[in-house]
Formats: structure tokens, C-alpha cells, sequence
């Protein structure tokens, strides 16, 4: 199988659509009242996070190369907190380095024989109108692209290895006489290493996320000011969320203990980075809601956020003993 030079603008166009899947906004029903929680998340590989230099090796297989440049311009741009995270190093160069990054990549092309059902007209009148149709089979053609690069991070001073995956990514597409393929194997090879690469990004730095978090909404307990005023708080999430928050604050002196306004404000406490203030909150939010899986999921956050800051902190004062 011969395939023409991969395009670096579709790789890297595959690259930030497949970031943005991964660590971009979480999901929620469009009419929902929420507020947004940003924060630093780990590494899905604390050992490797902990690298501060690098040398990405020229991959070996056909796809090798196109993956290793990809990766090599990911780390070179990855930033956290505005400050570059790696210091990537030219594979050849004198300089100092603490690991290498290697690997092999070929992805795989298959072609399959399909049907597809078709309306198809077998009578038409005297002014060619179609008056009957029948139901035919037409043969057209199923292509799969396969790509399962393995890669591994070894230290350069005692060998060990701190990063070792084989990745999985796959796409498909079915073309017919009378509909073309969407896209190229080319322009399919680049998207899966695009999507390849996002998952290294994930696997070997922190990164910076934000997330669309639901406000409780339930107004049980409040009379009805209190409740008119907590359905202010709900439209003014939006464009307002600081306002929202100070609402909720003055309705928790009047009515304490009402459960939305308790997760609520919790809520506004991770928002603006009072993780104490947030446990608190929380905790006493689960006392209310024992079955409330945003509670749950509130404290995983909490604790991945300050797992990630511990992390980044002890990395950055080792790697500041170590710079010129």
C-alpha cells in the first residue's frame, strides 16, 4: 500500500479537536443552570509528568516519522500556566536531556465488500414520473484504517522506564457508486495521530480544564421571596456568576441548611479556588443529599486538583535546583 506525505495542518486540526474531547467543557442538557470549574488535573502518568527535558526519537515504522514530528511540536508548545512544561531537546543535539521518548507506528488499511439498500425506480408513467420502486442492493466498498503506535519513555541516567503505551485508534468509512469517500486514507492517517498524540498529551502532563458543573435547583424549605430570589440566582449563573453566588450566601443566613443553597455554594467556593471552603461545604451537602452523585464527583475533583498542585509544585522546586 503506498500513501502520499501525511498533511501537518490536518494532524494538528485532529490534535486540537481530539484536546478538545478530552479535556474540554463536560456535558451538560443545554437549558441546564450551571457555573464553571477550572482547574489543574494530573498526568494519567505521574512518572513521566515528572520529566522536565526530553529527545523524541525518530519513530520507526511508515507512520513513525509523521507521529514523532507530531509529538515532538505537542511538547514543544505545552505549556502550564503560561510557562513551557518539557524542554524538548533535538534528537542529535549535545544538550543535556533527563529521558527519551521512542516508539513504532504503522497504521493499517483494510478494504471490505458491503451492501447498501437503495430505492431504485423500475416503472414510470407517460410523463416520466416514477409509479413504482423497488428495494435493490448496491455493492460499495468499507474502509478501515487501524493505528496502534507503541511507545516508550526510558531516563537517560539509570535507563528505567517511566511511560510505556500501546495506543489503539481506528476509524472506518463506507463509499458507494453513488456517494464518494469523506475523506482520504491520508487525510484518516493525520486524524488518527492527531488523536494518538492527545491521548500522550493526557497521559504524560498535567493539564488546565474546565468544567461545566449543574447547580442544584430545588427550592423545598424556602418561602416564596427566598424562592423568587433563588430563581434570580439561577438566571444570573450565566452572566453573572459572582452575583449568583452572593444571592445563594444571603440565603443560607436565612434559611441554613437548605440543600441546593449548601451545594451551591460549595460550588462557588471550588469556582473561585477555596478548596477548604468547598470540602466544608460539600460535606455538609452529603449530610443532606446522601445519593447525590455531584457530590461524589465533586470531591474527585477536589482531590485530583490538589494532587495535581502538589505534584507541579514538588517538580517545580526539583527542577529549579537543576536549572543554570
Amino acid at each position: 500500500m503506498k500513501r502520499g506525505k501525511h498533511s501537518r495542518g490536518v494532524t494538528a486540526r485532529a490534535l486540537a479537536a481530539a484536546m478538545a474531547l478530552a479535556s474540554g467543557f463536560a456535558a451538560v442538557p443545554a437549558s441546564a443552570e450551571t457555573l464553571t470549574v477550572e482547574g489543574l488535573y494530573p498526568a494519567r502518568s505521574p512518572a513521566a509528568a515528572g520529566v522536565g527535558s526530553l529527545v523524541v526519537e525518530r519513530f520507526g515504522g511508515r507512520d513513525g516519522r509523521e507521529l514523532s514530528f507530531a509529538l515532538e511540536g505537542m511538547l514543544a508548545e505545552l505549556a502550564i500556566y503560561g510557562q513551557p512544561y518539557f524542554r524538548v531537546v533535538a534528537e542529535r543535539s549535545s544538550a543535556p536531556a533527563d529521558a527519551i521518548l521512542s516508539g513504532i507506528a504503522n497504521a493499517a488499511v483494510q478494504n471490505q465488500p458491503v451492501e447498501e439498500d437503495r430505492k431504485v425506480c423500475v416503472e414510470r408513467d407517460d410523463n416520466d414520473k416514477c409509479v413504482r420502486e423497488e428495494n435493490q442492493k448496491i455493492r460499495c466498498q468499507r474502509r478501515i484504517v487501524t493505528f496502534n503506535p507503541s511507545l516508550r519513555m526510558a531516563r537517560l541516567d539509570d535507563g528505567a522506564i517511566v511511560y510505556q503505551r500501546q495506543l489503539q485508534e481506528r476509524d472506518q468509512i463506507v463509499w458507494c457508486p453513488d456517494r464518494a469517500a469523506a475523506r482520504s486514507v491520508e487525510d484518516t492517517v493525520s486524524a488518527l495521530i492527531g488523536s494518538a498524540v492527545a491521548e500522550v498529551r493526557l497521559d504524560i502532563a498535567p493539564v488546565y480544564r474546565s468544567d461545566v458543573i449543574r447547580v442544584l435547583e430545588v427550592r423545598k424549605g424556602l418561602d416564596k421571596d427566598q424562592s423568587s430570589r433563588f430563581r434570580d440566582a439561577l438566571k444570573a449563573t450565566a452572566r453573572n456568576p459572582q452575583g449568583a453566588c452572593d444571592i445563594w450566601q444571603a440565603l443560607d443566613g436565612e434559611v441554613p441548611g437548605q440543600s441546593s443553597v449548601v451545594f451551591n455554594l460549595a460550588l462557588c467556593a471550588e469556582q473561585r479556588g477555596d478548596l477548604d471552603e468547598a470540602l466544608v461545604r460539600y460535606r455538609q451537602a452529603q449530610t443532606l443529599l446522601p445519593r447525590e452523585r455531584a457530590i461524589v464527583a465533586a470531591f474527585d475533583r477536589i482531590g485530583a486538583r490538589r494532587a495535581a498542585e502538589a505534584d507541579y509544585a514538588t517538580r517545580e522546586d526539583r527542577l529549579s535546583g537543576s536549572r543554570p
